[in-house]
């Protein structure tokens, strides 16, 4: 019977899966895929919150956050390749730090 998945190892898949969107961010922007626009800035914000959410939260709803998270990064890194919405993810990342030092 496999080993139990636990918070270290979702913490460990997180880099895996950055490197595979940069690489799908630069695919897209080679090939001229990619959409602009505020829309798509907060598209990212939403999966840089989600991100930090499921890193940060405890095993029980990280579960939950996780593959939400992973499957927003990779669709935007697709559909939204380029540098003024990727600013996005930085920013969802920030709000979420901000949230839970204000609490």
């Amino acid at each position: 019977m496999p080993a139990a998945f636990t918070v270290s190892d979702m913490i460990a898949l997180w880099p895996i899966a950055l490197a595979g969107a940069v690489v799908l961010v630069v695919k897209s922007r080679q090939r001229g895929l990619g959409r602009r626009g505020w829309l798509w800035f907060s598209a990212w914000v939403l999966a840089g919150a989600l991100s930090v959410l499921s890193v940060v939260t405890d095993f029980s709803i990280a579960l939950y956050f996780f593959p939400a998270a992973l499957f927003a990064v990779f669709w935007l890194a697709l559909h939204a390749p380029y540098g003024r919405e990727l600013a996005g993810f930085p920013v969802g990342v920030a709000a979420v730090a901000l949230v839970f030092w204000l609490v």
